[in-house]
């Protein structure tokens, strides 16, 4: 099968390439092969047009980039989104688009199914999920093979930007752990592992423009908690500590308490192998 990534420089994207670099004929366009989708409609379209399936990855990541491009990242991300849908339109081609858990903004057992409000223009992470969230408007309308991805805090090794990233790359470099806010906060953790499993089964389905969770409602953990079990696993002597908000993110800010998926879709094609632990020593 040939396949497209957009974004494959990224963590989930890496993910995939070594995952099917030996079974699939891969194409990866990216920041690394220099390739700008929105000014490159030319290469965009040739490789669209030769493939068999697009894996949409491309987007701008972490809250704190969001912060710092608030003017510009809302109309780039839906520039590069719809040229992106139109060419894969114009070609019949299928396409697996990544959203966000964001979109939910805070829940407990969220499902794909549920009626969506995105918060005020006045906080600007507000502004990743409604640009998210008109993409999959956007996907589901002029795409007629199409899969859309939420995927909840996908972790693993290869991860530079997450907050398990961050305390594994603070023990391995024997610096304190900082925990933002209470550390009260409570995410549920999914191995990048069962998300390209996932995929692999996705592969093998019609696509016809439904919509899954990705990710482990069994891996739920505070991140005070999640602080202190990287810690213990690694047997490490650093030090946690609480840090408040303001010193890392803009005075805007607003945190998530509570996110968790309803993964009954996706449980139905496939089934998660790794718990948290195993997550965090494969990343050690």
């Amino acid at each position: 099968m040939k396949m497209l990534i957009t974004g494959g420089d990224g963590f989930i994207g890496q993910a995939c390439i070594q995952n099917w670099i030996n079974i699939h004929d891969i194409t990866s366009l990216d920041k690394k092969s220099g390739v700008d989708l929105c000014a490159d409609s030319l290469v965009l379209e040739c490789a669209i047009a030769d493939c068999d399936i697009v894996y949409h990855l491309a987007s701008p990541v972490g809250i704190d980039l969001i912060d710092a491009h608030k003017d510009s990242f809302l109309n780039d991300m839906i520039k590069m989104n719809l040229k992106v849908f139109n060419l894969v339109k114009k070609h019949n081609k299928k396409i697996v688009f990544f959203s966000t858990s964001e979109v939910y903004k805070e829940c407990e057992n969220a499902v794909e199914t549920d009626d969506l409000t995105v918060g005020s223009p006045d906080t600007p992470r507000w502004g990743y999920a409604s640009g998210k969230l008109t993409s999959e408007f956007l996907c589901k309308s002029l795409c007629r093979q199409s899969v859309i991805v939420r995927p909840f805090n996908i972790s693993g090794r290869g991860d530079r930007k997450g907050v398990l990233s961050s305390f594994i790359q603070h023990i391995k470099s024997d610096k304190d752990i900082i925990v933002h806010g209470d550390g009260t906060q409570t995410r549920a953790f999914c191995d990048v592992r069962d998300l390209v499993g996932f995929l692999n089964v996705v592969n093998t389905q019609k696509f016809n423009g439904q919509i899954y969770n990705v990710g482990n409602p069994k891996n739920i953990s505070s991140i005070l908690e999640l602080a202190n079990l990287c810690k213990k696993l690694s047997r490490s002597n650093v030090d946690i500590r609480l840090s408040d908000y303001s010193t890392h993110f803009s005075k805007e800010h607003r945190d998530i308490l509570k996110r968790s998926p309803d993964c009954s879709k996706m449980n139905a094609l496939y089934n998660s192998k790794y718990s948290l632990e195993d997550t965090i020593l494969h990343m050690l």
